[in-house]
Parts: C-alpha cells; structure tokens; sequence
C-alpha cells in the first residue's frame, strides 16, 4: 500500500504528464478575464472557465494570484506552452491535491530534504570547493540556527548531518502556519533547490531568488568555472530553475496575502 506521501508524488507526477499534453496545442481563446465567484476568483478562458487537467474547476484564493494566472494565459500566441506557465500549474497542482493529500503530507515531505539539504551535505575535496562552501553556505546556516532556533550541523562524505531532535517539530509548526495553497508552493520550491534552507530563507526575504538558486548550484558552478559550459543545457538548466523558483515564492506570497483591486470609481470617492 503506497503512503500518503507516495499518493502525493504519483498525483503530481500525473499532472505534470498532462500539463505536459496540453503543450504545443492551438490557442483556443482569443481572451483569459478574471471573475469573481463564491469570494474567490476564477479564470474564463473567453465563456469557458479555466479547468485543471482533470476537468476541476480552478478557483484562486486571491485576486493577485488570479491576475498572474491571466497574464500567462494572455501571454500565450498561436500554441499553448504550459511549461511556461508556472503559475497556472502550480494552481492545477493545489487544485487536484486540496482534499486529498493532507498538508502535513506535504511538509513531511519538505522535511525530508532537511536531513540531504544541499547546504548540509558538502564535500572535502578540493580544498578550494570546501572553502567555498564554508564561505557560501554557512551565512545560511547560522541564520537558520537564530531565525527558527534549531541547531542543524553540516556533514561531509558518507555521515548525515546532525539535525537536532526539536527542529523538524519546530520548523513542521512553522510550515503549517501557512495555507494550503502556500504549502504547495513550499513543496515545489524544496525540490526544485534540493534544500528546505534556501526556500525557508528566500520567502523570508533574508536572500534573493538570483541568490537562493545560485547557493542551490554552487557545487555545479564551480564544475563548470573549472570545465567550461555546456551553453544549450547548463543555461536552459539556469532559466528553467530560476523561473521555477521565482514562481513558487511568488506563489506563496500571493496565497498568503488578501489583497484586492478596487473599482476605479470606488477608489476616488472621498470619504
């Protein structure tokens, strides 16, 4: 019998299977308008509403996330390209998965990346590298320890990192602190970086996108600073993982916030 988190990983996977389906078809719409609906907000693509891959209506919590998810769809020419779209699958995603993996499904599966995170796990060899990640990587580490209290020590070789017995509880409480939609997002930007350090860091605004993913690539950018680049794959890599990144954390910030546009002629009244 799978575990939750399993169900979880085959449910994304599935989604991403048929995001993937929809790409290279012809625009169908000439239009993608916001509409609200029972408070939330829901995307008409001309007189048809906007539906997951599996045919669920997508309703948004909040107006600044619905009007990201328009502007991709209006961004869109002749073909549809849904990997282009991260905002419109990361809704598909909390979507299909509200109701049916719990959100503590989703932060058990953050947290297991603590225990490999990228900024933990580090190598000896060359000299030179493993000064570069002392240099680079514990700044974060140490504003992990003073931000959320927990004590988590690197490794190196073959040993895990030693993460003390309250974090996972600690930084657990934390993660659930947040809605739904916003855990989704954290899930995504996890395993996009490989670290539950970087995504914690960057929705605190403690370091930047352009920041978060080069500390997450550090190890292959050093490679490639000794090895030369591979232009066609290490750039698209680069791109592909910032705009993952920015999207997620973009992402979280919109779920967490209400904020709402107000008709024109509204917003002049005097009061």
């Amino acid at each position: 019998m799978f575990t939750l988190i399993k169900i979880h990983r085959c449910k994304s996977t599935c989604i991403w299977t048929q995001v993937k389906h929809f790409s290279g078809k012809k625009k169908f719409y000439k239009e993608a308008r916001i509409c609200h609906s029972d408070g939330g907000f829901e995307i008409n693509l001309d007189n048809r509403k906007l539906r997951t891959p599996n045919g669920n209506i997508v309703k948004l919590p909040t107006e600044a996330l619905a009007h990201s998810v328009s502007i991709e769809w209006n961004s869109q020419k002749n073909v549809l390209k849904l990997d282009q779209m991260p905002m419109t699958t990361l809704c598909f995603s909390a979507v299909e998965n509200v109701g049916t993996v719990p959100a503590e499904s989703l932060v058990s599966s953050c947290l297991k990346y603590l225990h490999t995170d990228t900024l933990l796990c580090r190598m000896n060899e060359p000299p030179e590298f493993d000064q570069l990640q002392t240099e680079k990587w514990d700044p974060m580490i140490q504003w992990l320890k003073q931000r959320h209290n927990v004590d988590v020590t690197p490794s190196s070789g073959f040993a895990l990192p030693v993460i003390s017995g309250d974090a996972e509880p600690v930084l657990s409480r934390y993660l659930l602190s947040y809605n739904y939609w916003s855990v989704i997002g954290f899930e995504r930007m996890v395993s996009t970086l490989k670290s539950l350090i970087l995504p914690l860091a960057l929705i605190d605004r403690e370091i930047s996108v352009e920041e978060a993913v080069s500390l997450s690539r550090l190890e292959q950018e050093y490679q490639i600073s000794k090895w030369g680049n591979i232009a066609w794959h290490h750039d698209f890599e680069l791109v592909e993982t910032r705009m993952k990144t920015a999207a997620a954390a973009l992402f979280i910030h919109m779920c967490s916030e209400d904020s709402r546009t107000e008709e024109f002629r509204e917003a002049l009244k005097v009061p």
